[in-house]
């Protein structure tokens, strides 16, 4: 009988551990709290997540959830745009009351980014208020009213 003990056991190269298609890493971020805006301006949201690459031809599929897209009146839509860092990313569409009713609806959105980097990178939910006519945001509505479940943005890392 043979015994193998190991202190530490090391691939001999990255691609060993991930090929390319692999899940490499999963964060997720998360957010229950009514969040509104009446702004014209993109303004910050509750929800982001910070994932950082393990290498940099990595691709991130961003999975966002959106439990409550809430305008008050029907004169006024919202608009979302998924940030990097700083920097407008891209838009998400909905139709969240852009056909003249008052609502609160469910949105999800998917999108494969490129970030090419090891550095930590930060995507936050921003929104805004179509006309400014009044609060637009996400209310994560359910059985138990405003707040009661929680919109979501999950980070994938997926190797190339």
């Amino acid at each position: 009988m043979s015994i193998l003990k190991v202190d530490t056991l090391q691939p001999a190269t990255a691609s060993a551990i991930h090929n390319a298609g692999s899940v490499v890493q999963v964060v997720e971020g998360s957010a229950t709290a009514f969040n509104v805006t009446s702004s014209t301006s993109l303004t910050a949201s509750n929800l982001s997540a910070t994932i950082t690459p393990k290498f940099s031809s990595s691709k991130i599929l961003i999975s966002l959830s959106i439990n409550g897209a809430y305008h008050a009146t029907e004169t006024d839509y919202i608009v979302f745009h998924i940030y990097k860092g700083s920097s407008n990313h891209h838009s998400v569409s909905t139709a969240v009351g852009q056909n003249g009713e008052t609502a609160s609806q469910s949105v999800a959105h998917y999108y494969l980014d490129s970030p090419s980097t090891t550095s930590a990178t930060t995507y936050t939910l921003y929104m805004r208020s179509g006309t400014g006519a009044a609060n637009v945001g996400i209310n994560n509505y359910g059985i138990g009213g405003d707040g009661s479940t929680r919109s979501t943005i999950i980070l994938t890392e997926i190797a190339q």
